[in-house]
């Protein structure tokens, strides 16, 4: 059959209308591909035509039917010989005609299609096949190579590495790959690499022995298709990347030997046994190619800078092994001078990044001090210093000197002065490339780096802070004020790392740096902000350092507000830190402490400026500037000292609250008026005046109150001035009626509301119209949908709350609603949560007792007890659990849950009571005016209860708040 036959076999059987005629084309068309041993090859073509995708699609699924089809003959064929299995050779081919339609430019969707065809081939049989006929029965080098290709395309197209199968079949290919083409070398060399990383660090494989690493590192095979790759390496040539892939397949393995396993053990595999002759071959090969005249670090293109970045790496992981200890020793001079030196020196693109991309400047230096986590040449140096300084004796003494040797070179060349007899050693390697083609300036910055990054071993070595003190004392004029940018960001870097050793409170040369530090921060105005943020780095170091506090104590006024003026043009993230924590750290001059927070007010308000141009990225600056702010209500040196100076200063902020729609630190508002209130316990005239522009910020929260719970219960539990104001009563009430009468928002939310109103309603006398407001507002929002018991404690705790200020006018309202609310008040007992809801219930109850005894009866003394009851059992419960140190591990209800947290951080009195005591002083009173011996006397529960309750108050409530104290302090 032909394409065009097949053309109209397929529009049969996918778009004939009747149902019928299109089943009978179907199974006619997957006959004749059966039929057929072309089918597939037509089919293909089909597919990747661009004229008509449907057919095109229509023409993939075909495919995938018919592979299905003829999987399902072959099982058939072991039972019924008229029936023709689906040959191994063609099965082949088939695969080799789905690879190829990878490549094609065909829509995602064919590919989709095609692919789970591939799928389905590759399953079959576990791909044993694969492994089988190409490395037993295909004798023609073009198929094996076009077998191999699929093999790989597969492996890396299906993620089959979890398959041992696959894992062994691509360890075998690389006996034979050699005599392939690169593309094919590089495909099985990037595929091997995926499966052993994926292996080595998340130990997925199936039907292997545990542990994989182990599998790994003594297989042989592995070890005789890796070691074979390592030719005298040229650094040119075709075959770059290729190498790179070899050279980091063994590196993970190295990695894992000494990650995983002790030296003695890992002597046995037969990775070590050729490690001497890698890390022989790796390092002659880098020397050779540095040596060479015409190498340049700067004209590395992509593929030699990988397979460079990659032997690096491999040495110094391999650094750390006692079986080559004496090759790195021994070649410990070439590779300081003819790899450290060269591949650790900036780059065209870091000299850029200091000029232009400061931050990526700053961070890269960070993290060569640091983890070296970059995937460039410059940290796999550091990770091969860090190596040597750790496993080589002598290397750390060695790096240091010769390093302060080639940094006094460079500053007398520099200054063309002539240089001093010690250096003439250095003059023995003008044919190296450090000397002989390196940038002076770009030596003198690489040494200084280099010494940055042996600070962690030389800090301790008393010996080292005079050496350095001596390099810096003769060359500090030279460096602070003639070098150029990028050394004088380098030596920022120095600083920070060796302040300890090299500063000193008593030494002038001292403040020479520390003044060289602040000018550094100050060429943030010369946009050299590179200069800056390493400066800040140091300064950081520096406060971080306790014993140079003394040090920094008589600068640290002009230090801070060097910081805040160059705050104004940065976006570095340490610089906002620092910031912080000098107000943590230091006392400030009242002065100094006005002149920074109008730099820090200048900032948000710059910034907010650019970001209601359209530069919505400023967010994040107007934030990092505002937990500066928010930090400082927290600092006792600042609160409640300095608490006019400093509201004075940020209540120009305040403004932005009118309209919170334009900003996006409403809340950065809110919480720093609320801690401000909570640190100095009254509410100042601006914070009134804020009060009333809060409604604002309630609406752009679509009726919830986030940060505003916090500074409302501030308010209100401070605010006796403010609240003894009917038009602040109102303004409150009607702000929170608008939350919790708001249906989509959760109970939770609804109830922080009602808290609030409880709040109010403890804490002040209220009149008759703001009462029956409430009163009536709750009354109508509990006879809508309550789902949680805990609203509906809390919406009967408003009238309880009425009991204590308000209680005449609250029994008033009560009764003129017929007596039924009383009866749902009394009851709400059994919706109370331990804590709070408790707490309020019998104090509440025991106020309106206290002034109308008549109002206890029988149901009423019975839901006392009972709430006192639940809560003792509550707090034994707490007690256990505070000893054995348990918690619940499910939550059931997540409203319930947000109801118990805000609790943790309400402010009210009720939580102050004892409530055993309070029942038990009621109780003491009832007893006058009523025989409660006679209420009770038919109900014999209910007295031993009251018995027992009465007891714990009397014999153990002392032991009960101890355990309350004990509890709250430990969380």
């Amino acid at each position: 059959m032909n394409q065009q036959e097949y053309t109209k076999m397929i529009v049969i059987a996918f778009q004939a209308k009747d149902s019928q005629a299109r089943s009978k084309a179907e199974e006619l068309l997957i006959q004749c591909c059966q039929n057929d041993i072309g089918s597939i090859d037509i089919l293909c073509e089909l597919s990747s035509q661009q004229n008509d995708v449907l057919l095109a699609e229509q023409a993939a699924i075909t495919i995938k039917t018919a592979i299905k089809k003829f999987i399902a003959n072959t099982s058939k064929a072991i039972l019924n010989y008229n029936i023709e299995p689906y040959a191994a050779e063609l099965r082949l081919h088939h695969v080799d005609l789905f690879v190829q339609m990878f490549t094609k430019q065909i829509p995602n969707k064919i590919k989709d299609i095609v692919q789970q065809a591939l799928q389905q081939l590759v399953s079959y049989d576990k791909c044993k096949w694969i492994y089988n006929i190409q490395l037993q029965k295909i004798t023609s080098k073009l198929v094996l190579k076009n077998m191999i290709v699929s093999a790989c395309f597969i492996a890396e197209t299906l993620h089959l590495d979890n398959q041992f199968e696959w894992f062994q079949s691509i360890i075998k290919i690389g006996k034979i790959i050699d005599g392939f083409s690169q593309s094919t070398k590089i495909l099985w060399a990037r595929v091997l690499f995926s499966q052993l990383d994926r292996h080595l660090t998340t130990n997925q494989m199936r039907s292997v022995p545990d542990p994989i690493q182990q599998y790994l590192i003594f297989n042989e095979e592995l070890c005789q298709v890796l070691i074979l790759k390592i030719p005298q390496l040229t650094y040119v040539g075709d075959d770059l990347e290729y190498l790179q892939l070899i050279v980091s397949l063994q590196r993970l393995i190295y990695g894992s030997i000494f990650t995983f396993y002790k030296e003695a053990i890992a002597n046995k595999c037969p990775f070590q046994e050729v490690l001497c002759v890698i890390c022989d071959t790796y390092i002659q090969s880098l020397v050779a190619f540095t040596m060479q005249p015409s190498f340049s670090y700067e004209n590395l293109n992509q593929n030699q800078q990988k397979l460079i970045n990659e032997i690096i790496k491999i040495l110094a992981i391999t650094c750390k092994s006692v079986s080559v200890y004496h090759i790195f020793a021994e070649y410990r001079m070439a590779i300081f001078v003819d790899i450290i030196l060269p591949f650790f020196s900036s780059t065209y693109k870091e000299i850029n990044d200091l000029n232009e991309d400061p931050n990526e400047f700053v961070q890269l230096t960070q993290d060569l001090l640091d983890e070296q986590k970059s995937d460039i040449i410059k940290s796999s140096v550091a990770q091969l210093i860090i190596a040597y300084s750790q496993h080589i004796d002598g290397s750390i003494s060695f790096f240091a000197s010769f390093s302060t040797l080639i940094a006094s070179y460079c500053i007398q060349k520099l200054k063309n002065t002539e240089l001093s007899q010690q250096l003439g050693l250095i003059m023995e390697f003008r044919e190296h490339y450090f000397l002989k083609s390196m940038n002076i300036n770009i030596l003198l910055e690489t040494s200084l780096l280099v010494l940055s990054i042996l600070s962690n071993f030389l800090i301790s070595r008393n010996e080292v802070g005079s050496l350095f003190k001596s390099f810096i004392g003769e060359y500090n004029d030279y460096l602070i004020n003639y070098s150029i940018p990028l050394v004088k960001a380098r030596l920022c870097t120095f600083i920070g790392a060796y302040c300890k050793t090299i500063l000193n409170e008593k030494d002038e040369l001292s403040y020479q740096l520390l003044n060289f530090l602040m000018n550094q921060i100050k060429s943030s105005q010369t946009e050299l902000y590179a200069n800056c943020y390493c400066a800040i780095e140091a300064i950081k170091n520096i406060i971080e350092e306790p014993n140079l506090e003394k040090l920094l104590e008589p600068n640290i006024g002009q230090i801070l507000l060097v910081l805040c003026q160059s705050l104004i043009q940065s976006d570095f993230e340490d610089h906002f830190d620092t910031i912080k924590q000098i107000f943590k750290t230091f006392p400030l001059e009242p002065s100094v402490l006005d002149q920074a927070l109008s730099l820090i007010v200048l900032k948000i308000q710059q910034e907010q400026q650019l970001f209601e141009q359209g530069q919505t990225e400023r967010q994040i600056y107007i934030n990092q500037t505002w937990n500066i702010l928010k930090s400082l209500p927290e600092i006792e040196n600042i609160i409640p000292v300095h608490f006019t100076l400093l509201e004075n200063r940020v209540s120009v902020l305040y403004k932005y609250i009118i309209n919170p729609n334009i900003i996006d630190f409403d809340e950065d508002i809110v919480y720093f008026i609320s801690q401000l209130i909570c640190k100095t316990k009254f509410i100042s005239d601006f914070q009134a005046e804020m009060f009333f522009q809060c409604k604002k910020v309630i609406e752009k929260q679509k009726f919830t109150l986030g940060q505003l719970f916090e500074l409302f219960n501030y308010y209100i539990y401070y605010g006796k001035s403010l609240f003894s104001n009917i038009n602040a009563q109102e303004f409150l009430i009607q702000m929170l009626e608008t939350v919790f009468n708001n249906p989509q928002i959760g109970e939770s939310s609804q109830g922080e509301a009602i808290l609030l109103l409880h709040l109010l309603l403890q804490e002040y006398q209220l009149n008759k119209e703001v009462l029956t407001y409430i009163y009536t507002k709750i009354l109508q929002r509990s006879q809508l949908l309550v789902k949680n018991d805990f609203l509906r404690a809390r919406l009967m705790g408003i009238y309880i709350s009425g009991f204590i200020k308000n209680s005449a006018l609250t029994l008033e309202w009560i009764e003129q609603q017929q007596g039924f609310i009383y009866d749902h008040v009394i009851d709400s007992s059994k919706y109370c949560l331990p804590e709070y809801d408790c707490q309020l219930y019998l104090f509440g109850f025991c106020q309106l007792l206290l002034q109308n005894p008549r109002f206890l009866n029988l149901t009423l003394l019975q839901n006392l007890v009972g709430v006192l009851k639940n809560q003792y059992n509550h707090d034994l419960k707490k007690a256990k659990d505070d000893n054995e140190d348990t918690e619940d591990m499910f939550v059931f209800n997540d409203e319930l849950e947000d109801a118990k947290i805000i609790m943790e951080t309400f402010q009210s009195n009720i939580s102050k009571h004892n409530e055993f005591e309070q029942f038990h002083q009621t109780y003491l009173h009832l007893r006058k005016t009523i025989n409660i011996a006679e209420l009770i006397s038919n109900d014999s529960i209910l007295k031993k209860d009251l018995d027992d309750m009465l007891k714990i108050n009397k014999f153990n409530s002392e032991a009960r708040i101890i355990l309350k104290l004990k509890k709250r302090k430990e969380t």
